[in-house]
Formats: structure tokens, C-alpha cells, sequence
């Protein structure tokens, strides 16, 4: 299989092409400024096609992306890896993406590794999410006109590709797998993230955990969904700090799911915390359904540690307080990873730019 060579721009330029568009998002998001006609139509037109991403969290994704695409931040991102700034000599590869669609711009970070990376990405949108990437990569295509080269949709089945990334829940990674294994690939299954409550946890950082769990109403890989708490807590405690996200009751989609489990729990007799907007069980488990959360006593953190270590294929990451010895994020910041922060920790550029195709094979 050979892929046309699409390497018409520089590392330098491709990062100025991503740090233009982080200054156009962050000008269409500034607090207090009025955002353009397009940008506006955008963002109700997303929450029109699928009312789970409300105009907040839609903002709030493409907000955390401002951040991003910044031209220092960008270059400290690449700085570790082998780029060549002219790509001209190497075979290229095309990439065909696969995105996921739980929640909003799910998929910018794979397409930002490819575009870094000098690679093509031949996109596959998820039908949840099918109008902020295309907006994006529409806006730096106008703005960069070469930028086209690396930049494609498909729609059906995909032919003409290299390598694959691919994001789904289990049963579609085992088809993936199966698909897709002659291809040097990234296949992600299902994750969730846990938190872990210490005795030395604040009200605060207990407020700060609340974006952990509710923020895009607890639907993506690093929505925090179960906790582990020491024994003895007091759950009037979470009650108040998470009075804040309340209104995700006014949601009705939201609302249903939390009122199907709640009569669930009820018709089965099964012990639970009512906080009004979510359900608390006392479950091992780590991915609760929606309108839910789960909880785990311990007594020491060993356990958690252990726990950790024996489900780590299952956990997108874990959020704690300063005193926590294990691995982990501040309270209120799971939802905001950084460039570097890779998704189930595989990076995904050492990927791009080591792994090869064998058409023979």
C-alpha cells in the first residue's frame, strides 16, 4: 500500500497551525465576549443533535483545548520526541481514526498526535460527535490551506490506511482487534477513574472531586466513578459539597436514568445515600451506572493500592489529596489531562513515529 506524500509542512509550522486555532478558541470563549455567529451556532447545534453535550460542557471541552494549543505548551510536548522538522524523505502513513463519542472533542487528541507527528488522519466520527472536530479541522484548513493534506473524513468502510487508532467500549475493541490485526494499532476498551477520599481531605478538594465525578454528567473514561472512603465517614459531608451539581436533575435525560436505578435499588431492597442528584452503593466495582456512584470502605490504604494495582487495565486514573502515597491527580483536575497525560498511558506519539506497516504481512 502506498500513501501520497503529505508532508507539505514543518514541525514548526504544524505547531503554529494548532497554537492559531488555540487563539481563535480562546477568543471565542473568553468570559465576557461575545462569541461569533458561527461559534454560536455550533455550540447549539451540538446539544440540538445530542442534548448529553450541553452547551456548558461543550464549552468547557473546547475550553480545556484553548488551554492546550498553546505554542510553548505544544513545543514542550514534542520537545522528547524524534521530529524531524522536513519530513520529505520517510514513507508516510495514514492513520485511519476511529473516535469515540461519550462526550465532547473525545477524539482532538489523537488527531493532534497525528497532525504533530506529520502523519495523515483519515477521521471516522462518532455519530454522537460528529460537528466540533470537523468545525476545527474546517477553521484550520481555511486558515492553512496545505493543512488539507492531513486532514480527511470517511464515512462506511475504510480503505487506503496504514495504522489504526481506534476507541470503543469492550465488544467493539474485541471486533477491532479482530479487524484491524494486520495493522499496527492502538485499540482502547472501556475505562473509568477512581477517588480516594484520605482523613486528611478537605471540604474543599471534597467540592473540587464533584467536577471529578458529575462534569459531562460522568460519561467519559476519566469521570470518577468509584470512591474509596475510610471507614467511619460521614456522608452528610459529600451530601454538601456536591450541592453544586444538582441541577444535573434538571437534565432530563440524566434524570431518567438516575430515577430507573433508584427505583431499581428500591424494588430490590438494596441499601443506599440519596444525595438527590446521585445514588452512592457500596459496590467493588469500578464502573457504576449512570446516576450512580460507587464506594469501597477501607481501613488502610494498602488496599486501595492493591485494588489499584490488580484493576490498573480497567482505570483511566485516580484523584486524591496530597497525603495519598498512591500514583495520582488533585482533586478537580481528572477532566482537564494535559498533552503528555496519554489516554490508558500508552503515547500515543512514540506510537506514530516508531511503528511500522508491512504490507506483506
Amino acid at each position: 500500500m502506498a500513501s501520497k506524500q503529505i508532508n507539505t509542512l514543518t514541525l514548526s509550522e504544524r505547531i503554529q497551525v494548532l497554537s492559531d486555532l488555540g487563539d481563535y478558541l480562546r477568543q471565542e470563549t473568553e468570559l465576557g465576549k461575545k462569541s461569533s455567529a458561527a461559534f454560536t451556532n455550533l455550540i447549539a447545534q451540538v446539544e440540538r443533535e445530542n442534548p448529553w453535550f450541553t452547551s456548558e460542557f461543550t464549552q468547557k471541552a473546547i475550553q480545556a483545548w484553548a488551554k492546550l494549543l498553546d505554542n510553548d505548551r505544544l513545543t514542550t510536548f514534542v520537545a522528547p520526541y524524534q521530529i524531524a522538522q522536513d519530513s520529505i524523505s520517510k514513507k508516510p502513513k495514514t492513520v485511519l481514526l476511529i473516535l469515540a463519542g461519550n462526550i465532547p472533542l473525545v477524539g482532538m487528541h489523537d488527531l493532534v498526535c497525528c497532525f504533530l507527528s506529520g502523519e495523515k488522519s483519515l477521521i471516522k466520527l462518532a455519530s454522537k460527535d460528529k460537528l466540533v472536530v470537523p468545525f476545527l479541522t474546517s477553521w484550520i484548513i481555511q486558515h492553512c490551506p496545505k493543512a488539507k493534506n492531513y486532514i480527511e473524513y470517511v464515512e462506511g468502510i475504510a480503505s487506503e490506511f496504514t495504522h489504526v487508532i481506534a476507541t470503543g467500549s469492550d465488544n467493539s475493541a474485541r471486533y477491532f482487534e479482530h479487524y484491524f490485526s494486520k495493522y499496527p494499532s492502538i485499540i482502547r476498551k472501556n475505562r473509568s477513574s477512581i477517588g480516594v477520599i484520605t482523613p486528611n481531605t478537605t471540604t474543599a478538594e471534597l467540592q473540587l472531586l464533584g467536577e471529578d465525578i458529575f462534569t459531562y454528567f460522568g460519561l467519559g473514561c476519566r469521570n470518577v466513578t468509584q470512591l474509596f472512603i475510610p471507614h467511619n465517614f460521614n456522608f452528610e459531608l459529600l451530601k454538601e459539597a456536591f450541592l453544586g451539581f444538582n441541577y444535573l436533575y434538571n437534565h432530563n435525560k440524566y434524570a431518567n436514568n438516575y430515577d430507573y436505578q433508584k427505583a431499581i435499588y428500591l424494588m430490590n431492597q438494596e441499601r443506599f445515600y440519596d444525595l438527590g442528584h446521585v445514588l452512592l452503593i457500596e459496590k467493588d466495582e469500578i464502573k457504576s451506572p449512570l446516576g450512580v456512584l460507587y464506594y469501597t470502605y477501607y481501613h488502610e490504604i494498602d488496599e486501595v493500592e492493591q485494588f489499584v494495582t490488580h484493576n490498573h487495565n480497567q482505570i483511566q486514573c485516580v484523584v486524591s489529596d496530597s497525603s495519598c502515597p498512591i500514583s495520582h491527580m488533585s482533586f478537580g483536575t481528572a477532566q482537564y489531562p494535559d498533552l503528555w497525560d496519554f489516554a490508558d498511558q500508552i503515547d500515543t506519539l512514540h506510537f506514530l513515529l516508531t511503528s511500522t506497516y508491512d504490507e506483506e504481512a
